[in-house]
Order: structure tokens, then sequence, then C-alpha cells
């Protein structure tokens, strides 16, 4: 107390053992209010610190940082020796792990980046903390730890510790520990509780950085994908340009073809007929088949050369999409056969109202094709029936069939059906170069559909396409 004060009172107090009493009882009072105002103090500074931890959560800052600036934080105001961030390593059962930020006087040594092992607490603690167990030991040599505990703890000098839980959801992240390394110390309660906060706030903290974590792990995806996607385009550019440089031979190629070998195709012929005609009277019925033959063959050979030829301008011809009406198409492709061959006992059934987005060209080509294999495959048989129609599947998009009861095939080779000048019958059988089936093929894909067929020996055969990418087709 004040000693002016002091001396006043001991004027007013003529009694000496009263005044001793009154001394005492001011002194009291006066430490009391002292404690009440460090108290007060230390509460002011406690929220300070609250504030400055959560106004960082709120700032675009590392977990790094902010853990450093926490630590140095609440060092100071417990006056602590050492306050650090423990964190396990993933998947060691929480008994390996590793401090990750700290805040220590120099007189003790460090715990930074350090390998600490303590099977002990992964067996028997880990799961407490997990639920929120906070431990205050005075006095790491007179609490009754496991031996095993107090080894990892007296090798960093510490003989007072507060350790509380840092959980990112609800899992055990790591440790908010807070050493006293000088001497004992009793954790007070407000101590415990600031702590407390502390720990809470850093787990928001973490939870952040683990928001931050998959964002920027969705960001990194979404770029390696669009990275993926980059290269694939630069991948297709390329394909482009040689496909293009390709259908250029194929060009020069087609040309070749079609200029060079069929002159000479040409010759052969001519010359056979020229023989057969300016020479009739000194061949031989043998010599005559053999010149008949030739000519067959040659013109055969132009016909397969100019199927070839088709076949390739097919490809390379540009697309012109548009609403075409096939139930049209096939019907005038019917009517073009039955006139060509008007002997024949032939129905046709043509389901009305089939409209497709094609190209009106390649589409009228197809459906010849297909509608032309009908005819030819159908005619040993005296009465014949040729169906086109169209049937709805699970995706919506139509599948369009073309059905007949004609000779039909061996399921076994329906593979070859639509490779160029491949044949299931013989060509007396059957007149034809074998290219029908492969230009229906190219043509449904172009318009990004599939085609596929059923059928059984001398009981007809199905074809189905579509015109558009389906699963199925993908």
């Amino acid at each position: 107390m004040n000693p002016e004060k002091l001396a006043k009172l001991r004027d007013l107090c003529r009694d000496e053992a009263a005044f001793e009493q009154i001394k005492q009882i001011l002194g009291d009072e006066v430490l009391q209010s002292e404690h009440k105002i460090n108290q007060a103090n230390f509460q002011v500074q406690q929220q300070k610190a609250l504030f400055r931890v959560i106004t960082r959560l709120r700032e675009p800052i590392d977990l790094e940082t902010i853990f450093h600036a926490t630590a140095t934080e609440v060092r100071q105001l417990l006056a602590a020796d050492r306050v650090g961030m423990f964190r396990f390593y993933p998947d060691s059962g929480w008994d390996d792990g590793e401090f990750v930020s700290e805040d220590v006087d120099p007189a003790f040594p460090s715990a930074m980046a350090q390998r600490i092992h303590d099977h002990c607490f992964g067996e028997q603690f880990a799961v407490h903390y997990q639920q929120g167990r906070i431990q205050a030991v005075a006095d790491i040599h007179t609490a009754g730890l496991s031996d095993c505990h107090v080894q990892v703890l007296a090798q960093f000098e510490i003989r007072a510790n507060l350790v509380l839980p840092l959980l990112q959801s609800d899992k055990l992240w790591g440790l908010l520990c807070i050493h006293q390394c000088s001497a004992p110390r009793e954790w007070q309660a407000t101590e415990i509780e600031f702590a407390t906060q502390i720990a809470s706030h850093l787990a928001v903290a973490l939870q952040h950085a683990e928001l931050l974590a998959d964002v920027q792990a969705e960001v990194l995806e979404r770029q390696q994908a669009e990275q993926a996607v980059i290269s694939l385009n630069q991948g297709l550019q390329r394909a482009i340009i040689e496909l293009q440089a390709v259908n250029k031979e194929l060009e020069a190629f087609s040309y070749s073809v079609s200029h060079d070998l069929r002159a000479p195709l040409r010759s052969i012929d001519g010359f056979s007929q020229a023989l057969l005609e300016d020479y009739e009277d000194q061949l031989d019925e043998t010599g005559k088949n053999y010149l008949q033959r030739i000519r067959l063959a040659t013109q055969r050979m132009g016909q397969l050369i100019d199927d070839l030829l088709n076949l390739s301008r097919l490809m390379r011809s540009e697309m012109h999409l548009e609403t075409v009406d096939l139930s049209v198409l096939a019907r005038e492709i019917a009517r073009e056969a039955q006139e060509r061959q008007p002997g024949r006992q032939v129905e046709f059934v043509i389901q009305p109202g089939l409209i497709a987005q094609g190209d009106s060209r390649l589409l009228q080509m197809m459906l010849t094709n297909l509608l032309d294999n009908a005819w030819k495959f159908t005619s040993k048989h005296a009465q014949a029936k040729i169906e086109f129609g169209a049937m709805s599947q699970d995706s919506d998009i139509p599948v369009y069939f073309i059905r007949d009861d004609g000779a039909g095939f061996d399921m076994a080779y329906a593979n070859k059906l639509f490779g160029p000048f491949q044949r299931l019958h013989r060509i007396d059988e059957f007149p034809g170069t074998g290219i029908g089936l492969a230009i229906v093929q190219r043509i449904v894909h172009r318009h990004g559909g599939r085609v596929w067929a059923e059928g059984f020996v001398e009981q007809g055969a199905t074809f189905y396409f579509t015109l558009v990418a389906d699963e199925a087709g993908a």
C-alpha cells in the first residue's frame, strides 16, 4: 500500500493493534484487486489473441503461416517455453509424426522436423484425443506417465505439458502442444480454456486447408484434363493432316489405277474381240472359248476397278445433311427393280414415314445396295418378300432393317459381309463384285451409325443399320 496513505491511517487510528488489522485487511483487498486486474488483463490479451487468430483465418494465407503466427502469440501470452503443432503421419496409426510448426525459447532445443515415434499413444490415447481429451501435466516425472511417453517428452527437455487435439473434421490430425521446459508448471483453468479455443480455431484452419486442397486438386485435375484434351486435339490435327496426305496419295493412286491399268485391260479386251471377229475362221472352238474367257476376265477386272474407284470417291465426297424420307427412296428403288424384271413375284413391304437426317445421295446409294442385294438373293425363289422398316430401342435411336426371305448366309461368316470384294456365294450363283455391302458400311459410318446383319442359309437375311451414334456402336 502507498506509504503516504498508511501514514494518514496511522494518524487517524490511535490503537496500534486496530491499525495493523486494518492494514492487513486493506493489503488483502489490494492483492485481490491486483489479481483480478491481472486476470482481466490476461482475458483481454486472450481475446485479442483469439481475434487475431480468427482474422488470420479469413485471410488468404497458408496453413504454415497461420500455425507459426499462432504459436508465437500463444507462447508469449502464456509465457511458455515451447508451443508447437504436431502432425501425425497419415496411415501411421497415430504412432508417428513430427512438429510442423513451432515457437521455442532459444534456451531449449527445437523439436521441428524430427520423426517422433510413440507406440503408446496410438494404442492407448489416440481414440480419446479424437473425442476431445485434453492433457495438462504439471510435471512429467510425477504425473504417472508411461515410461515410453516420459522418454519421448524428456528428449525435448519438457517438464510441464499441455496437449490438446487438432481435429480435421472428425479425424485426429495432430496435437497442439504447449511446453514448459524450465520448471514444472500448474496449468490454470483460464489457460486451458484459452488453449482450447485456440485449438478449435486451428481446427477451422485445418478444415479450410482440406477444402482448399480439394479445390486445388480439382483444379489440377481439370487442368490436366484440359491439357489432355489439347494434346488429343493436337494429335487429331496431326492425324487429319496425315490423313489428308494419304487421301492425296490415294487420289493419285486411283488416277493411276483408272488410267494406267484400265488402258491395257481395254487393249486386251479389244484385241481379243478383234481376234474373234477377224480370225473366226482360223480358230477352233477351244481357241474361241479361251478368247471369250479372256474377255470376260478383263471385263470383270474392269468392273472391279470401277467399283474400287467408286468406293474411293464415296469416302472423299463432301456430305450435305438434310431431312430425307427413306420410305420414298425405298419405294422408288423397289419400283425400278420390278421394272427391270417384271416377271418376278416379289412383294415389297415398306413402312411409311421413315424420316432421317443424312446425305440424300449417299442414303439413296445405301438403300439401293441393300434392296438390290435383297432382290438378287431372292432371285432363285419363285415368290419372295422384301421388307423395309424401323424399330425403336431403349436409346430412342431408330434401328432400320431390310429383311428378305432369300438365300440367306451362314452366320459363321457374318464378319466378312462388309469387307470389300468379299463374297459368301459363288459368282455363278449370284453375280456381283462384292463391293455393295462395303459401300453400305462406309455410308452408315459416315453418318455416325453402325450396320450389322443376321441370317440363316435358305431362310433369308436381315440387315440392320442406324444413322446416328449410339452406345452399342461407341
